[in-house]
């Protein structure tokens, strides 16, 4: 028995105050010490329940955690077999019996809490499965065990650690009083293995030196194997190699041919193996050269659809003049692999419009920018930036300019239509969203482009329309936005007509300047065609303009692409709804027509900065894109409206510029033929190239455990250490993911950081920092970055070959466990002592107290005699016995008594005369029977002074007031008694 809070304890000294003050004054009173005990009952238990009382018991129940190993080193067939075992193991489950199963690799995960159902549900917990680590396992099992009951875990493993310290979590749990049983996972035996243990590789070389790449392979026995090296995607070296049992070393020789942030992948093809997961690894070289940069265009066509050069032909003969090597791709042919665009300094895109760069793309050119410190450089033309369809995109927010205009008065009243296809294919999945979402969402762009003063209409139609939203101003833009994404999608086709109708009603009451329909329609299946150029054409006469966009390359694409040219609109083709939103957003801006100026003018210098060094003054120009400058970004120069033309910012680690204008002979004819040409883009790509080339930074990653360490060596041109350096790094992942480290100097010119790596693949380190300024403020800050690659190989699970039963063996003994693997009923052994808990009792001692407290005021106030007890008693028995009948009086004998009354009365005046006439009345009464007979008492006497009252005689008299004194004196007696007791009973209480 134990107590929450003793302490209260204390208040049992007032018990003998209670007993003083209620201690009963004479002997034999027992209801008042009858009380007195009941108030120290009451007193007691109070107190005991203000102290938290509790008692202690030992619980019969089992609480059992199942441990799973799921780490690579554990095949499929094995988890089944770890998996049935422990199904079939709760089956044996006692009805007070509990169990849980943790799933663990490189991590712990909660496949199931602690339950009382003796059924296992199929286990879904996927952890890492890079490393085995125990600890962690039994840790998290320990944090699942209830208390009171005895606790056994149940460890299904090959044995494997590589993280963690096993048997130290072995020994927590032991003192726990947690016993740790053990099903070993056996391993299928390995008789013939090889793999590759390391590739080192140095981290930078100069273009056109020799290296060598260092590879360690292990074997398991003597054998042939072939090794090879891949680079670039090709084969550059491939050698026959005889391994010998342990480990063996070989050095590949290579040359580094083009300035590339070249992966080198090594292969061991051995003899005889098992795993193949152990036979490669890669390892980062960054070939120093000169910065390449790729140049992003399309190829024009000429009217006989042959290709015709593209249109930024000038802009990369600029460049290769300067000696800046160039290599050009079509937006088709652009790259999503972070790795690829790392071998370049700098990215052009060149009138590139954003339908036609995936997503994808469009993110990887903003990581490249801003994780590993790219440069971008955005070249306009009538296909860019919001023209383009730039509007909300990744490359919006990497470029220094926002897509709208920010002055309204420069836009024209517009009034949109939108018609949506909502027909039952718009329901079907695209990625991650249906298409009819994905067209929602383009009619969102819209509404965030238009203006206050503008209105728009959404007319969602299958076989009719429905749920239309508009006409509405523009200016409450979240409720439209709000109303548009609740669109879903119907069933049928698209009825053409039926749209194009109800777009025409919209607009009939309009007055804009600028009246538009856009009309989403399946390439395969619009219908209701008949009657739609008579529409157009009406349309068309009252100045309205009709674009038409398809989804699908369908027999009804030739048709739709007609009625926009019978529009006066555009036609676009997506095969992709995801294309949806540029494609709204080009239509959108282009319909405002203040995006696209064509007018000549003289740029105006805004801000001074290195790319326009040496250049006093610049040819005109003839047309550009508008655009609002961000606030961070600078604007180096303006158009004669004062919209930007040339802006630059720092994004994240890299930069980005913007050029608004072209590069070629439509609004730069001038330029092109102008000799200052060539400087002025060589100028604005270097900007952008944030890595300095004079500065040399070595990083080296070393992966132990968990954690990889993160080195650098920071060196100035002359090869002095770099101290004080504000040191950060990004790391990408293999899926993209950026981790931001910070890089501490350890030594000089050393700097270190952590990072934990989550999969296995190849991760860029982007290395950047800036050293502080001299004292006295005159010394530059000297930036230092590098670009750098690490690959995390196969798991570790692959280097150890063989189970550690060992191992599990150990961890059980710590804790007296057993190997059950023979009997999985066994793990539910009731042979463990449960855990002594505590109950709290005090909530019942409370309740008695209240219930004694009623009977101890009818102890003091109910006076109970033997009588009361014998009828008490025989009521509880039955035997009561019914009151008995007194008869009544009829009314004859209540006549003869009032007859008997009135001849009293009248005896007192004429007693002689009544008599013969009482004595002549016959009897009314019955006579009494024998046993109802009474002695009569004689006929008292009366006096002749009283009038109807009886005379007594005088020795009668005095007899009758002796018993009338006696009488009264008795009843004082009895009042004086009673007044006595009630005094004591107020005493007492």
């Amino acid at each position: 028995m134990t107590f929450s809070t003793p302490l209260a304890l204390l208040l049992l000294l007032s018990l003998p105050y209670v007993v003083w003050l209620a201690l009963p004054r004479q002997r034999r009173q027992t209801r008042q010490w009858a009380s007195l005990l009941l108030r120290l009952l009451i007193i007691s238990l109070l107190v005991l329940s203000l102290a938290g009382i509790q008692i202690v018991r030992a619980a019969d129940e089992l609480s059992v955690v199942f441990l799973l190993d799921a780490s690579d080193s554990i095949g499929n067939e094995q988890r089944e077999a770890a998996e049935a075992y422990v199904r079939e193991a709760m089956g044996g489950m006692g009805p007070d019996d509990q169990a849980a199963v943790v799933v663990f690799g490189a991590n712990a995960l909660v496949d199931r809490p602690m339950s009382g159902l003796s059924e296992l549900a199929p286990v879904t917990s996927t952890p890492q499965g890079l490393h085995t680590d125990l600890d962690e396992a039994v840790r998290l099992g320990l944090a699942l065990f209830p208390a009171g009951s005895a606790r056994r875990m149940v460890l299904l493993s090959d044995g494997s650690a590589t993280l963690g310290d096993p048997l130290e979590a072995a020994q927590l749990a032991s003192s726990t009083g947690v016993q740790i049983d053990y099903v070993p996972l056996t391993r299928p035996e390995v008789l013939q293995e090889a793999g590759i243990s390391d590739v080192s590789a140095p981290s930078r070389v100069i273009q056109g030196e020799r290296f060598t790449v260092d590879v360690s392979v292990f074997s398991s026995s003597n054998m042939a194997a072939t090794l090879r090296v891949l680079g670039s995607g090709r084969v550059v070296h491939e050698a026959e190699v005889q391994l010998n049992s342990g480990a063996n070393n070989f050095s590949i020789p290579l040359r580094a041919t083009e300035q590339e942030f070249a992966r080198y992948t090594v292969e061991l093809a051995p003899e005889r193996d098992v795993y193949y997961q152990n036979n490669r690894l890669a390892a980062y070289t960054e070939i120093v050269g000169p910065p390449r940069l790729l140049l992003v265009s399309h190829d024009a066509s000429g009217e006989d659809g042959q290709p015709l050069p593209a249109e930024s032909v000038q802009l990369e003969r600029a460049l290769q003049d300067v000696g800046l090597p160039v290599d050009r791709v079509t937006p088709v042919e652009l790259t999503a692999s972070l790795s690829q665009l790392s071998n370049y300094a700098s990215v052009l895109l060149v009138n590139v419009n954003a339908r036609e760069l995936h997503p994808l793309k469009m993110g990887a050119l903003q990581s490249y920018v801003r994780d590993l410190g790219g440069g971008l450089v955005a070249v306009g033309g009538p296909e860019s930036f919001g023209m383009g369809g730039y509007y909300s995109t990744p490359l919006e927010e990497t470029l220094p300019l926002d897509m709208q205009i920010e002055d309204q008065d420069r836009f024209p009243s517009v009034a949109m239509v939108i018609v949506i296809d909502r027909s039952g294919s718009m329901g079907m999945q695209e990625g991650s969203l249906t298409k009819i979402q994905l067209a929602n969402e383009a009619a969102v762009r819209v509404v965030e482009l238009l203006h206050d003063f503008d209105e728009i209409t959404v007319i969602p139609v299958d076989t009719v329309p429905s749920n239309v939203i508009g006409p509405a101003s523009a200016a409450d833009k979240d409720a439209l936005i709000a109303e548009i994404r609740q669109i879903g999608a119907g069933g049928g086709g698209i009825n053409v007509r039926t749209g194009v109708e109800a777009a025409t009603e919209a607009l009939a009451e309009v007055e804009a300047q600028v009246r538009h329909i856009i009309v989403l329609a399946d390439g395969a299946d619009s219908n209701e065609q008949i009657g739609v150029p008579e529409l157009i054409e009406g349309l068309v006469a009252e100045g309205v303009t009709i674009s038409m966009v398809a989804i699908g390359d369908g027999k009804d694409v030739p048709w739709l692409e007609q009625m926009a040219e019978l529009g006066q609109g555009r036609f676009h083709l997506t095969h992709e709804a995801a294309n949806l939103p540029q494609i709204f957003t080009q239509e959108t801006t282009s319909i405002q027509r203040s995006y696209l100026v064509e007018e000549r003018f003289f740029p105006t210098l805004a801000n001074r900065s290195p790319i326009l060094a040496n250049i006093q003054q610049t040819p005109p120009l003839y047309g550009y894109v508008g655009a609002s400058p961000k606030a961070a970004a600078q604007v180096i120069l303006e158009t004669h409206l004062g919209d930007p033309l040339l802006a630059s910012w720092q994004y994240g680690l890299g930069r980005s510029v913007a050029w608004t204008s072209d590069a070629t002979g439509r609004w730069a004819t001038d330029w092109v033929r102008w000799d200052g040409f060539p400087t002025f883009w060589a100028q604005a790509v270097r900007w952008t190239i944030t890595q300095d080339r004079e500065n040399n930074v070595e990083t080296v990653v070393q992966f132990s455990g968990e954690t990889a360490v993160l080195t650098s060596d920071v060196r100035g041109g002359e090869g002095d250490f770099l101290n004080d350096v504000d040191m950060t790094a990004n790391v990408v992942g293999p899926g993209g993911e950026v981790t931001a480290v910070t890089m501490e100097q350890v030594a000089p010119g050393r700097y270190q950081g952590h990072f934990t790596p989550g999969e296995e693949g190849a991760y860029l380190i982007r290395v950047a920092g800036e050293a502080q300024s001299d004292a006295d403020g005159a010394g530059s800050a000297p930036t230092v970055a590098q670009t750098s690659g690490w690959v995390l190989g196969y798991s570790p699970e692959y280097r150890q070959l063989e189970a550690d039963a060992q191992l599990l063996e150990q961890m059980a003994a710590m804790s007296t466990g057993r190997d059950i693997s023979d009997d999985p009923v066994r793990a539910f052994d009731h042979t463990l002592a449960g855990e002594r808990t505590t109950r709290p009792i005090w909530p019942w001692l409370t309740i008695l107290a209240v219930l004694l407290l009623p009977v101890d005021v009818a102890v003091r106030r109910l006076a109970l005699t033997r009588r009361d007890v014998r009828r008490a008693w025989a009521a509880a028995l039955g035997r009561v016995r019914p009151p008995v009948a007194q008869p009544q009086r009829s009314e004859q004998v209540a006549r003869l008594f009032e007859a008997k009354e009135r001849a009293g009365t009248g005896s007192a005046g004429a007693p002689d005369a009544a008599q013969p006439s009482q004595q002549a009345q016959p009897s009314l009464v019955a006579a009494p029977r024998p046993e109802e007979r009474r002695e009569a008492p004689p006929t008292p006497v009366e006096e002749p002074g009283d009038a109807g009252a009886p005379v007594l005689p005088p020795a009668a008299r005095r007899k009758k007031e002796e018993r009338k004194d006696e009488s009264q004196e008795s009843q004082r007696s009895l009042a004086s008694r009673l007044l006595e007791r009630r005094r004591q009973d107020n005493d007492a209480s």
